[in-house]
C-alpha cells in the first residue's frame, strides 16, 4: 500500500506527521500529533478547532486523536484545517502542471508550497524510516510501500480564490518571487485582471476603500502596473499597460512569517463546505459565537463582523464565505480579528442580492438585513439588538455620507458606477434609513 508523509511545523515547532496510506476513497489520511507539543499549554496555536484549555482537556484530546475530525481526513482529502491550506483556482491548476500531479493529489500540493503557506505552517517530507511508520501505521500488520513525496518547490505559494493571483514580494518598486530575497521587502499577494470581470482589480481597490469609509479595518492594497512583476515571476499572460492589486499580505512580516486562520479552520470546515456544510457550522452566528465564547474577543470583534455583512451589502459582495472572514495570533497565542479582506463590489457587475452564508439556522438563504433579521440573529447568539442596530445605522449613514462622491471620483467604467449606485439605493437598510431623514426633514420645514 502507498504511504506518504509530511513532518508539520508551526514556526520551528513540530507539531506532528501528516501521513496518507493508501489510494482513493480508501485511504487513510491523517494527522498524528506530536505529544510534547499538545500537552504543552504554553505551545502556538496550530489550529484553534484542536486547541483544548486545560492539561485533562488535552490528555483526553489526544488520546481519542484516532476518533477525533481535527486529526482526520477522509480518503485523499486532508484533515480540514490542512485541506484549507491549500491553493485554488487558477494558481493550482499551474502548481499541478509544474510538479506533473493530479488535480486531486491534495497531499502533493500541500509538499509543494509546504514553505509558503498561509499563516505560520510548514510542511516538510516526513522521515523514511520503514519500521517506526509501520509501527505508527499498520501496527506492524502490513507493510509500506514507501513513497518519497518531494521536498517543496522554490517559490511555490498556496493562495485561495478564483481570481488569478501570486505571492510576490516588493522591493524598490519591482515585484519579484520570495526566492530571489533575503529577508526584508514587503510581502503582497498580487491580484491580477481577468478577461471575465473587467477592471477587477480596480473595483476591489475601490471597495476596501469604501470598506474603510464605511468604518470596516481593511487589509492595505494598492494598484500597480503590470510590468513592475518581473517577467520571470508571471505565468499569465497579461495585456501591457493593465493594473494589478497589491494587497499587503498580513501574515508576513520582514522577519517571518505571522500565524493566521481562516474560518473554515476555526470551525474545522473542509473548504468543499466553506458555504454550508452538513453541521451547519458555515454560518455568520457560527462565527459570532466562536468570536465571543471561544476565543472571548467580545461584542466589540462581533460588531466589526457586523459592519463587514452590512458593506458586503451595500457592495453586492455575494461570496463573503468562511475562508473570507479570519483571525491572526500576532504573538502565536493570542487571537484577533484579521483585517477584512477579499471585499469585492460584485454589484458592479451584476444584479443579485444577499449573503454568501446563512446567518443562522432557520434563516432564509440569501438573505438581506432586516430588522427582522438582526432580531433573529441576536438571539441565537446573545448579542444586544439595539447595540447591533445602532452600529448597522452608523455604517449606513457613514457610506451615505461618503460613497456617492468616491463612486464618482473612481476610476471605474461608466456603467460599473451605475450598477453601484442603482445596488447601493436599494438596500433595505439604506432605503429605510434615506426614508427616516427625509421624515425628519420634512418635519423641520414644517
Amino acid at each position: 500500500m502507498r504511504f506518504r508523509t509530511l513532518r508539520i511545523y508551526i514556526g520551528k515547532r513540530y507539531c506532528g506527521d501528516l501521513f496518507q496510506y493508501g489510494q482513493g476513497h480508501t485511504a487513510i489520511t491523517r494527522f498524528t500529533p506530536h505529544r510534547e507539543f499538545w500537552l504543552d499549554p504554553a505551545a502556538p496555536v496550530l489550529g484553534w478547532a484542536g486547541r483544548q484549555g486545560t492539561d485533562r482537556e488535552r490528555q483526553l484530546f489526544l488520546a481519542d486523536a484516532a476518533m477525533q475530525p481535527f486529526f482526520n481526513g477522509s480518503g485523499e482529502r486532508l484533515p480540514a484545517f490542512f485541506q484549507n491550506l491549500l491553493p485554488e483556482g487558477p494558481l493550482r491548476k499551474h502548481l499541478e502542471q509544474l510538479r506533473k500531479c493530479p488535480p486531486d493529489d491534495h497531499m502533493e500540493i500541500l509538499a509543494m508550497c509546504g514553505d509558503d503557506l498561509p499563516g505560520n505552517v510548514y510542511a516538510k517530507p516526513g522521515p523514511e524510516d520503514r519500521t517506526a511508520m509501520e509501527a505508527v501505521v499498520t501496527q506492524g500488520h502490513d507493510a509500506l510501500e514507501m513513497t518519497v513525496i518531494e521536498a517543496p518547490l522554490a517559490g511555490a505559494t498556496s493562495l485561495s480564490g478564483i481570481q488569478p493571483k501570486l505571492g510576490l514580494v516588493e522591493k524598490g518598486g519591482r515585484y519579484v518571487a520570495r526566492t530571489r530575497l533575503g529577508k526584508g521587502g514587503k510581502h503582497i499577494i498580487a491580484k491580477l485582471p481577468t478577461a471575465e470581470y473587467a477592471l477587477l482589480p480596480e473595483v476591489e481597490e475601490l471597495s476596501l476603500r469604501l470598506a474603510r469609509a464605511a468604518g470596516v479595518t481593511t487589509c492595505e492594497a494598492a494598484l500597480r502596473p503590470v510590468d513592475t512583476i518581473a517577467p520571470e515571476n508571471q505565468p499569465y499572460t497579461l495585456a501591457a499597460g493593465r493594473q494589478f492589486l497589491a494587497v499587503t499580505r498580513f501574515d508576513r512580516s520582514p522577519t517571518g512569517h505571522i500565524h493566521c486562520e481562516d474560518f473554515a479552520q476555526v470551525l474545522d470546515v473542509d473548504p468543499s463546505e466553506k458555504y454550508r456544510d452538513a453541521h451547519e457550522r458555515a454560518s455568520y452566528a457560527a462565527m459570532l459565537l466562536v468570536i465571543d465564547r471561544a476565543m472571548g474577543l467580545g461584542e466589540r470583534a462581533q460588531f466589526e463582523i457586523m459592519r463587514r455583512l452590512m458593506v458586503n451589502e451595500m457592495l453586492g459582495n455575494l461570496d463573503a464565505h468562511l475562508k473570507n472572514f479570519g483571525v491572526i495570533y500576532a504573538d502565536g497565542v493570542t487571537p484577533a480579528l484579521s483585517p477584512a479582506y477579499d471585499v469585492v463590489a460584485y454589484a458592479a457587475y451584476m444584479k443579485l442580492k444577499g449573503h454568501a452564508l446563512s446567518f443562522y439556522r432557520g434563516a432564509p438563504q440569501r438573505a438581506e438585513i432586516t430588522p427582522a433579521l438582526v432580531r433573529g440573529l441576536c438571539n441565537a447568539v446573545g448579542m444586544s439588538e439595539p447595540k447591533v442596530r445602532a452600529e448597522l445605522a452608523g455604517t449606513v449613514t457613514l457610506a451615505r455620507e461618503k460613497w456617492p462622491q468616491m463612486i464618482e471620483d473612481s476610476a471605474l467604467m461608466p456603467e460599473h458606477k451605475t450598477r453601484l449606485m442603482e445596488h447601493f439605493e436599494s438596500v433595505p437598510a439604506v432605503q429605510a434609513q434615506a426614508r427616516r431623514t427625509g421624515i425628519r426633514a420634512a418635519r423641520g420645514k414644517g
